[in-house]
């Protein structure tokens, strides 16, 4: 895993509103992906909005962020499985 520099990290927690050190935390913890080049530190497709999820869902149940990531990916294979059960079911 790629170290960015905490200046990167604090203008991408700026632009967020989010802490830098959970940022940092969501790199390691989360599958959050940045895009690098000549302008700066961006986030790679997604990255944001997971990371927003993570965030909302640690700030709200009070939870570290692994049972966060959890949650996260178990709601996304639940919302994938239920449109492919109505794609399924409009077939028939």
């Amino acid at each position: 895993m790629k170290n960015y520099s905490e200046a990167a990290l604090e203008e991408l927690g700026k632009q967020l509103q989010i802490e830098p050190e959970f940022i940092k935390e969501c790199t390691h913890e989360a599958s959050i992906e940045f895009l690098e080049d000549e302008s700066g530190l961006g986030f790679a497709n997604g990255s944001a909005l997971r990371l927003r999820r993570l965030q909302r869902l640690c700030e709200t149940f009070e939870i570290d962020l692994p049972v966060a990531a959890l949650l996260a990916e178990l709601t996304r294979r639940i919302t994938a499985l239920e449109d492919e059960l109505n794609q399924l079911r409009s077939h028939q």
